[in-house]
């Protein structure tokens, strides 16, 4: 069995206004001077019945391009780890 982690973000030429809002939270909790940007991104986790890594990579890049992400607006990536 697998387990993939699917990171999901917007695209850099893309506002952030969550990101930004997080940002000015931090500023007013005095963290001004330490953070330089925020972006904010969702993390989706999928446990896979399928042990061919190959094929696992394949479904998941599908399912990220037809529902898990925006292509338009957002960029993904995913690691697959082997789970019991």
């Amino acid at each position: 069995m697998l387990e993939a982690k699917v990171y999901v973000s917007l695209k850099k030429t893309v506002v952030d206004p969550q990101g930004l809002a997080v940002k000015n939270a931090l500023k007013s909790l005095n963290y001004e001077q330490e953070v330089e940007e925020v972006r904010v991104g969702k993390l989706i986790d999928i446990k896979l019945n399928i042990s061919d890594r190959k094929k696992a990579e394949q479904i998941i890049d599908k399912m990220c391009k037809k529902l898990l992400s925006n292509p338009i607006i957002e960029e993904y990536s995913f690691d697959l780890e082997e789970v019991e």
